[in-house]
C-alpha cells in the first residue's frame, strides 16, 4: 500500500476482484455519489453490477479500473478507471468514491497513483479528464496532481431531468507530470 502523502491514512489500488460485486452495487446505487459523474444511470441491478465487476476483473481491452481500498476497510470505497487506453489519443481519467471512506483525500491519492500507474506503467503520453463544472472536489484533486484547465464546454451534460451543465477539460502530459511529483512543478 502506499502513504497518502499528508496523511496517516493508507490507500491502495488493486485489480477488481468478481466478488467486489456488492461494494459496486452499492456505489452505483448511492444517489450522492453518482451525482458528480458524467452520466447517472437511473438504475444499477445486482446483475448490473455483477457484470460490471467481472468486466473490470477481466482487465481486457482499452479500459483499465481499480478498486480503491483504506486501510482498516473491509471493502474498497471505490474505484478509478482510465478509459482508452493503447491509443494514439490519451486515456481519460474516471474515479468514483461510492461509500463514505471515513477520512479526508482518500479520491485524490487514488487518482495520484492511477495516473502513475498511466505513465509509469501504461505507456500513456498523457491523461486528461471531463469534470462536470461543479464538481469542486474533483478539480482540486487535479490541480493537487499539477493538471491544468484546458477548456470548458458550455450545456456538455444533460441530466435525465433536463437540467444543462458545462462540463470542464483537464489534462497532464507526461512530461508535467514527472516537473510536479520531482517537485518542479
Amino acid at each position: 500500500m502506499s502513504s497518502e502523502r499528508g496523511s496517516e491514512v493508507e490507500v491502495a489500488i488493486r485489480p477488481f476482484r468478481e466478488a467486489d460485486w456488492p461494494a459496486v452495487h452499492r456505489w452505483f446505487n448511492n444517489r450522492e455519489a453518482i451525482s458528480s459523474l458524467m452520466e447517472v444511470r437511473p438504475s444499477f441491478s445486482e446483475e448490473d453490477a455483477r457484470g460490471w465487476t467481472e468486466a473490470a476483473a477481466g482487465a481486457e481491452g482499452e479500459d483499465r479500473k481499480w478498486a480503491i481500498e483504506v486501510a482498516g476497510r473491509d471493502e474498497p470505497v471505490g474505484f478509478t478507471a482510465l478509459y482508452g487506453l493503447f491509443r494514439q489519443t490519451a486515456p481519460e481519467l474516471g474515479a468514483l468514491i461510492g461509500d463514505h471512506p471515513g477520512v479526508r483525500g482518500v479520491g485524490r491519492e487514488a487518482e495520484r497513483l492511477t495516473v502513475a500507474k498511466a505513465f509509469e506503467e501504461l505507456g500513456a503520453h498523457r491523461v486528461y479528464g471531463r469534470i462536470p463544472a461543479f464538481n469542486e472536489a474533483a478539480k482540486k484533486a487535479v490541480l493537487w496532481q499539477g493538471w491544468k484547465h484546458e477548456g470548458t464546454m458550455p450545456e456538455h451534460i444533460r441530466r435525465p431531468d433536463g437540467t444543462l451543465i458545462d462540463c470542464e477539460i483537464w489534462g497532464i502530459t507526461a512530461a508535467g507530470w514527472r516537473r510536479r511529483w520531482a517537485g518542479e512543478g
